[in-house]
C-alpha cells in the first residue's frame, strides 16, 4: 500500500485484465516497478502507460535524445519517482552524468542541441503546449523539425500519465533507484 492508500498489484492482487500485462512488464524489465503495481488498478491506466512507452521508443528522438527530453519533462513536472528511475535508465542509455546533472538541477546542458530539446521540453510541459513561435524557431534551428515537435507530445503523455499517478499515489521508489534519489524544486502546489 502506497502512503496515499493506492495498493501495490502483483498478479495475484490486481485485476484480471491487468494481469497479463503484469506478466508482460516482469518479463521485460526482470522486475515489476512499483508505478506499474499502482498502475495496474486500472487495466486502462497500465495498458496506456504501457502502449504509449512502446510508441515513444518508436520516436524520432534518440535513445539519448529521448532520456533527456523525459528527464525535463519530469523536471517540470516534479515527479521524484520517476526523475530517480528516469535517472538510472539515462544512465543505462549513456547520457552523460553533467547532462543529467544539468536536467536535474534545471540547468542549461552544455550541449547545444540537447540544451534546445531540454529547454523546448520544459516549456512544452509547463506552458501545457502553448509555446511562442520564437521557442518553436529556436528548437528548429537547433536542428528538429516539425516531426520532433509531435514526437515530443508523445514523451509528454507518457510522462503525464506516470508522474500524475505518482503523485496521486505517492508511489514509493524501487530498489533500483537507489542513489538516484531526487528533491523536487517544490514549485507545484496543490490547487
Amino acid at each position: 500500500m502506497t502512503s496515499n492508500s493506492f495498493r501495490l498489484h502483483d498478479t495475484a492482487t490486481a485485476p484480471a485484465a491487468s494481469v497479463e500485462l503484469l506478466k508482460g512488464v516482469q518479463k521485460t524489465w526482470g522486475f515489476v516497478p512499483n508505478l506499474h503495481r499502482v498502475l495496474a488498478e486500472s487495466p486502462a491506466a497500465l495498458e496506456a502507460y504501457d502502449t504509449l512507452w512502446g510508441i515513444a521508443e518508436k520516436t524520432s528522438f534518440s535513445p539519448v535524445e529521448r532520456n533527456v527530453a523525459y528527464l525535463s519533462i519530469i523536471y517540470e513536472n516534479e515527479c521524484v519517482y520517476c526523475m530517480a528511475g528516469h535517472t538510472n535508465l539515462s544512465r543505462m542509455a549513456k547520457v552523460s552524468d553533467q547532462t543529467i546533472a544539468a536536467v536535474r538541477e534545471g540547468r542549461p546542458i552544455a550541449d547545444p542541441k540537447l540544451e534546445a530539446l531540454r529547454r523546448f521540453a520544459a516549456l512544452v510541459t509547463r506552458n501545457r503546449g502553448a509555446v511562442t513561435q520564437d521557442d518553436v524557431d529556436a528548437f528548429k534551428a537547433a536542428g528538429y523539425g516539425n516531426q520532433a515537435i509531435l514526437d515530443l507530445l508523445v514523451l509528454a503523455a507518457t510522462k503525464l500519465i506516470s508522474n500524475y499517478t505518482n503523485h496521486l499515489a505517492q508511489t514509493p521508489l524501487d530498489a533500483f533507484m537507489k542513489g538516484a534519489e531526487w528533491k523536487a524544486p517544490g514549485k507545484l502546489k496543490a490547487a
